[in-house]
């Protein structure tokens, strides 16, 4: 019987709180958590020990978790000014990272230097031996959009649209720190079907306004080409709109809790609708899968992490 994978969360009082049950609830071992202060470590242990049961133990130095617990794999929620120093660590002590999106990021640095510490992960997890995968779990949607829109191809689609909002309840970011926060998402979906695809300089768009950032070009992959549209926004109050599709067939991407209290993915087409596992979930399930074998590489391997970064990074540029 193979043994569960010993999983530590880095940053874990967030959004790593969920990834420490998703990854309980795939089979792993949370042995760990990673935290800023030991207030919040102790806050943090006993609600993750309320959710799942978590036994194991909180640091506030990573090189002495890694050297403690020799994880199998890091999740790294941290903040993403955080994020290069600790996936280079973690693969350096030779655990498998997952890193929630963006790659990397600090405002402090220049874009180019951005796209070197994304390329020096990447090389840094080949040359370990090590899956290096990032949280854009959008990027399963496009395997649901397939059953609800059966009479549309997204691998020869010459079209792409995406509008993702997220309720801000009261916090006024303006159009860049939207497009920081959410813009690898719309990305990961149309990179899900051209992987390797090449931006026409010439096409690109930006316009980035209040609360709301806005970008259109033109992708090209052997021989085809994409227009692309991506839209992404903070709003208040109502339910966020989150759509996407190929060719002007658009799906709604919806949300809500199955019998068994786990959270479902609901994508919505035509009076058709495709009901999965939450895409999280089901992200860090695959990672389980690649790193025990059972799977080719994350979601998103290193590769196209570093592609959308790129991305991301170019029509932050153009706004």
């Amino acid at each position: 019987m193979t043994r569960a994978l010993r999983v530590a969360v880095a940053g874990a009082s967030g959004i790593g709180r969920h990834h420490a049950n998703w990854h309980a609830q795939v089979g792993g071992e949370v042995v760990a958590i990673l935290g800023s202060r030991p207030d919040r470590c102790r806050k943090t242990r006993d609600q993750l020990r309320e959710t799942f049961g978590f036994g194991g133990r909180s640091y506030t130095d990573l090189t002495e978790l890694l050297q403690a617990e020799a994880p199998d794999v890091v999740d790294v929620c941290t903040p993403n000014e955080m994020h290069y120093d600790c996936v280079a660590r973690s693969l350096a002590a030779g655990s498998h990272v997952l890193c929630e999106k963006p790659l990397v990021w600090d405002t402090a640095l220049s874009a180019d230097r951005l796209r070197a510490q994304a390329r020096e992960l990447c090389d840094l997890a080949r040359d370990c031996g090590r899956h290096l995968g990032l949280c854009t779990q959008y990027a399963f949607a496009v395997d649901h959009y397939r059953r609800v829109e059966p009479g549309t191809d997204p691998e020869r689609a010459t079209r792409f649209e995406a509008e993702l909002e997220t309720l801000a309840r009261g916090s006024r970011r303006n159009a860049a720190t939207v497009w920081i926060d959410m813009g690898s998402h719309p990305l990961s979906l149309i990179l899900a079907v051209m992987p390797r695809g090449e931006v026409d300089g010439s096409s690109l768009r930006a316009r980035f306004r209040g609360r709301e950032a806005e970008a259109e070009f033109t992708l090209r992959q052997d021989g085809r080409t994409c227009h692309c549209r991506v839209v992404v926004r903070d709003r208040d109050e109502g339910p966020p709109v989150r759509r996407f599709g190929f060719d002007g067939r658009m799906a709604d991407f919806l949300g809500r809790p199955g019998e068994d209290g786990l959270y479902r993915a609901v994508l919505t087409a035509g009076g058709r609708e495709d009901v999965a596992r939450d895409y999280m979930h089901r992200l860090i399930g695959q990672f389980h899968d690649a790193v025990a074998g059972r799977a080719e590489s994350p979601l998103v391997p290193a590769e196209v992490a570093v592609r959308n970064l790129d991305l991301q990074l170019r029509i932050l540029e153009a706004a």
